[in-house]
């Protein structure tokens, strides 16, 4: 096949760190190449490498068959690489059309944007009011605004750095068909992800990524997940479930009781939702991303008042966030939002793990030599790369930015753990051990909480699972109850009589 991409011994080294080793890779014309790897693996150096955002120690890059070494993204686009990243860059206080504006398509005007994009949008409708700010969309549209963005600019050769990992099961699959669509065109998608089932399905190769060195592209006909899987961690996976057999649970360490929440266009968020989480257990909550998940969870966070009920962590009132060091409340809070909600983002890591799950500085003088210790030994721990406690987390990828969130809250010693979408981001192994880890923690008569838009993930982990829908729970259902079609059939509404509610 021809080569549209060709990428040659690309070497890039942060301080000690060695992101990319001697790297080669070649993306043909047409095709949707995936790049497999654990988090830290050096995908996204490499993409970035690409996209011109980092500057490469050694090597070469061919588009096309010409040279280019581009110094800065406008580089790459006037070479045809476009690249969409995990966490949109766009601007949330200006309008979709002020941000393709940012971007040089249009003036600011819904009019001049619509006209821009007129030709992408036949391949990939947008389906946005131009004057609707970003902030107020859902993370899937915002990603969705980017690639329209992208493809305007006439790109060849389309980069989606972890492009699902905010998106529903349905939205996945109108992704899938879009990218479909692009390569049709005869232009290029690289597709990093983590998930194998998700490489199985929509890419033709696959490049594995590991400790920044290329160890193999197949054909993805030729090579199984568990292949991958192996590839990617350089030792066998076991195959083996995070959930526990049955048991009874505990006294119920969270209660909510009537809980409704409102909007402040007067929309109903939460409506008389009730839910008790025991110690020894875990529930998990499944949903389509915008059914009340964001102020379930802010409500559990302490960070936002029911407009009526109740909320009990021990049988006493739960407190807001700002009073929970004062009040002894040992809660990990695992946000989804893990940049701007679970890190101080430049600041180093030793500091970001001096915090526990009360989320409040620790009294006193400092030892900074045993805190950077500690933090260096929970870096290592949870497998942070790299493991060093003077990095700030916005040097990280994604991956390990979740890890170092996972290192703060899950070892200190929480009595309740609510956590969202906790895996995400997460290669395979990291995903098992954070599964582990929560169901450890449940073994130790923890109570866990898991609100998460992976419906592979609610099945395995949730010893009761409940789904969240337009803001009514359905009662969470025995683990030995649980069917995947009916709680699919719930995330989408579809549970219309009373005996699929009650079977469900």
């Amino acid at each position: 096949m021809t080569a549209l991409v060709k990428m040659s011994g690309i070497v890039k080294s942060f301080g000690e760190t060695i992101a990319n080793d001697d790297v080669s890779l070649e993306i043909a014309a047409g095709e949707v190449h995936a790049l497999l790897g654990e988090n830290g693996a050096g995908k996204t150096t490499l993409m970035n490498i690409l996209y011109g955002l980092t500057i490469p120690d050694e090597g070469t890059i061919e588009v096309g068959g010409v040279a280019v070494a581009p110094r800065n993204p406008a580089d790459a686009i006037d070479a045809g690489v476009g690249m969409v990243h995990q966490h949109p860059l766009v601007v949330g206080a200006l309008t979709v059309a002020e941000n393709f504006s940012l971007g040089g398509l249009g003036d600011g005007s819904p009019a001049s944007m619509l006209e821009a994009v007129a030709d992408v949008v036949q391949t990939i409708p947008l389906e946005v009011d131009p004057r609707a700010r970003i902030d107020s969309l859902p993370m899937s549209l915002r990603q969705r605004v980017e690639i329209v963005r992208c493809l305007a600019h006439g790109v060849r050769v389309l980069v989606l750095d972890e492009p699902t990992a905010v998106l529903t099961p349905n939205e996945v699959q109108q992704l899938f068909g879009e990218m479909e669509r692009v390569v049709e065109q005869g232009r290029s998608v690289i597709f990093i992800t983590h998930k194998l089932a998700e490489v199985q399905t929509i890419a033709q190769r696959v490049t594995v990524l590991r400790h920044g060195r290329n160890v193999g592209s197949f054909a993805v006909g030729d090579i199984t997940s568990a292949e991958l899987a192996e590839q990617m961690v350089g030792r066998e996976l076991s195959d083996r479930s995070a959930k526990g057999a049955p048991r009874a649970a505990g006294a119920a360490r969270l209660e909510l009781r009537g809980v409704c929440a409102v909007g402040d266009d007067g929309e109903c968020l939460l409506d008389n939702l009730d839910l008790e989480v025991c110690a020894g257990e875990i529930v998990a909550i499944a949903g389509v991303e915008g059914n009340g998940q964001r102020p379930l969870a802010d409500i559990c966070f302490g960070l936002r008042v029911p407009d009526s009920g109740e909320v009990l962590h021990d049988d006493e009132r739960l407190p807001q966030l700002r009073d929970w060091g004062h009040s002894k409340v040992a809660i990990a809070r695992i946000p989804e939002d893990r940049r701007h909600e679970g890190l101080l983002i430049d600041s180093p890591l030793w500091e970001n793990l001096r915090y526990g799950p009360n989320l409040s500085a620790k009294r006193g003088l400092i030892n900074r030599r045993h805190e950077v210790a500690r933090a260096r030994s929970l870096l290592e721990e949870f497998g942070v790369v790299p493991p060093d406690p003077m990095v700030a987390p916005s040097a990280l990828s994604g991956g390990n930015q979740q890890k170092v969130v996972l290192a703060r809250e899950l070892s200190s010693d929480p009595d309740l753990v609510v956590a969202v979408n906790p895996t995400r981001g997460l290669d395979i192994g990291a995903q098992r051990d954070v599964r582990d880890r929560l169901a450890a923690l449940r073994d130790a008569g923890r109570a866990v909480l898991v609100i998460s838009t992976d419906l592979d993930e609610v099945i395995e982990i949730g010893d009761r699972v409940g789904v969240l829908y337009r803001g009514r729970l359905e009662t969470p259902i025995a683990q030995n109850a649980v069917d995947r079609a009916r709680i699919g059939k719930a995330m989408a509404g579809l549970l219309d009589d009373q005996q699929d509610r009650a079977e469900a």
